[in-house]
């Protein structure tokens, strides 16, 4: 696994890369701290055995540059990620996204006309309706590592993963200048503007398979998340992960790398 750097129009776009063949796109999730090493780094390694991985730090996250748009954040996302895949020359890849990388790649699988040449997709708690009192503690990070913690006590059931180096390591990156300061603007509401009404993609436009993978104790999704969406969609499966939280792709690993493989290789 190589840690790379591309120029992305003006935006300097950091991505890890590792293997050769199909392309594989990885989205990470967009808590505090989130970023492409803190969430693939127990996948890519057995990814990248049968697939060209490229996992990339969005706008904001990891080392890419932080930047926000007030007029459309995820418009900025979506279309910064369309010319990464075209300055890599990737023409067809299949993705798999973890909370919001997996709404956002359910999103543009909904468009008419998707703006990524998407193949396949792995969603891991991404996608459908959000539970606000979910939200609450995710919103309201101030910079310290007990505060993470309880970030962490969210995102996962295991308690292995909410202290020691998992913690320091979450924590770096929430750190890092402009991290905070990006990922706070969303909350930023001018009291003379107007509340955005968000709607849901119409997940019925999905055309390729779709493979839901959810968690038994993720409070950050309603309990019925994966049994909505897997019937709002025409083409996909559900994989339920028992004693689990938001981020089954790092609480069970070795499970899912399997599972994923299972699925895109088929």
């Amino acid at each position: 696994m190589q840690s790379k750097y591309v120029m992305v129009g003006n935006i300097r776009t950091h991505y890890l890369e590792a293997g050769s063949g199909e392309p594989l796109v990885l989205l990470h999730s967009g808590e505090y701290g989130g970023s492409a090493q803190n969430s693939w780094e127990n996948n890519i390694e057995e990814l990248s055995k049968h697939f060209h991985v490229y996992a990339l730090d969005m706008i904001g996250y990891g080392y890419t540059d932080k930047l926000f748009s007030f007029d459309d954040a995820h418009a900025l996302r979506l279309n910064h990620i369309r010319d990464f895949l075209n300055v890599m020359c990737i023409e067809e890849a299949s993705f798999i996204g973890n909370s919001l990388g997996g709404g956002m790649i359910l999103s543009v699988a909904a468009q008419e006309q998707p703006i990524w040449p998407i193949k396949k997709i792995i969603t891991i708690s991404g996608g459908g309706p959000n539970n606000p009192a979910g939200h609450d503690i995710l919103n309201n990070y101030d910079c310290t590592k007990e505060y993470m913690q309880k970030i962490l006590d969210i995102l996962f059931y295991d308690e292995k993963w909410k202290s020691g180096e998992y913690l320091d390591q979450r924590y770096e990156s929430s750190i890092i200048p402009g991290a905070w300061e990006t990922a706070s603007a969303a909350r930023l509401k001018s009291p003379v503007g107007q509340e955005k009404e968000r709607v849901l993609p119409n997940y019925g436009n999905v055309e390729v398979p779709v493979l839901i993978c959810a968690g038994d104790y993720d409070t950050l999704k309603f309990p019925d998340y994966a049994e909505k969406l897997n019937s709002s969609l025409s083409n996909s499966n559900v994989k339920m992960f028992e004693k689990c939280s938001h981020s089954a792709h790092i609480e069970y690993a070795e499970q899912f790398n399997e599972l994923a493989l299972e699925f895109l290789l088929k």
